[in-house]
């Protein structure tokens, strides 16, 4: 359903370059009837989990309430200083997993398929995941800190793959100056950071895959290196980007804690290619295939 959404949110609507006449072509290629039919399927699940959420709220059993608890019991009372209604509801809920889920493992995805093309880089992040985390079952949240190394891989593929290659568009708020060009106010503004993370202006071997020049912390996800945007900056930054980076993170460290990972069949890592999908959030054109060992 999640991979059905985003192919139609990556598609080119006529529609939205010429309205007057793209509705036409829309029609005439199915993609109207394809947004309609998947608009109907989420409505269904979204309209059942919320009824769902209305007759058992979840606490009698003591479990704790969700978010979806929280934003019906907002709409309900009212008395936040806002309202919500059951499409506002529906609305932050598809957000959350549109911005959430899809983009973090897609992450997970390309940093597991770049550290297998890089077995020397692997190696290193499993040897200090396995020296932090010691013995005992799983990574910790609080450990993740101490595993620079992990990090640094992770941030070199946001670099090289970031979860959203064309940030949400901006719009300037005044008259502005770049390069020589004129930028007058309220232009559409489009952010390549795709473009922006290999510009050999700005990094060393832009194309290779080198997790050391994120090492020392100099630069983070917060936007003020304007080399580094996979996540935005300022005010129209990603809200979700520290909960995205920490849960990625974890997945990964505690992937590399209990298993060692390798191509299948004895496939040579150099003949390893890592192809990318089109789309609004990309991941890898073909399902990345990995041969495990438990320890």
């Amino acid at each position: 359903m999640m991979k059905e959404l985003t192919d139609l949110l990556g598609t080119i609507a006529v529609s939205d370059v010429f309205p007057r006449l793209g509705w036409l072509v829309d029609w005439a290629t199915g993609l109207q009837a394809s947004v309609k039919r998947t608009a109907a399927k989420l409505d269904s699940i979204m309209e059942r989990t919320i009824t769902e959420h209305e007759e058992d709220p979840g606490n009698d059993d003591g479990e704790a309430p969700d978010l979806l608890d929280d934003l019906l019991l907002i709409a309900k009372d009212g008395d936040q200083g806002f309202k919500l209604d059951r499409i506002d509801v529906k609305g932050v809920i598809l957000d959350m997993f549109i911005a959430g889920t899809d983009t973090t493992y897609k992450t997970i995805e390309w940093t597991m398929a770049e550290l297998v093309k890089n077995p020397r880089e692997m190696a290193r992040v499993q040897s200090q995941v396995r020296q932090v985390a010691g013995a005992h079952g799983g990574v910790l949240e609080e450990e993740l800190d101490k595993m620079n190394l992990l990090q640094a891989a992770m941030k070199e593929t946001l670099r090289l793959h970031p979860a959203v290659p064309l940030l949400i568009p901006r719009e300037s708020i005044q008259d502005a100056q770049l390069h020589g060009y004129d930028i007058p106010a309220k232009t559409r503004v489009m952010v390549n950071t795709w473009a922006i993370g290999r510009d050999k202006e700005s990094w060393e071997n832009a194309e290779e895959f080198r997790p050391e020049r994120f090492l020392g912390g100099t630069i983070d996800y917060n936007g003020k290196d304007p080399r580094f945007l996979p996540f935005g900056a300022g005010r129209r930054g990603c809200p979700g980007m520290a909960f995205g980076t920490r849960l990625a993170e974890l997945t990964l460290a505690n992937m590399m804690i209990h298993f060692d990972w390798e191509l299948p069949s004895g496939q040579d890592p150099e003949s390893f290619e890592v192809v990318e999908a089109s789309g609004v959030s990309p991941g890898l054109k073909s399902p990345l295939i990995l041969a495990i060992k438990p320890l």
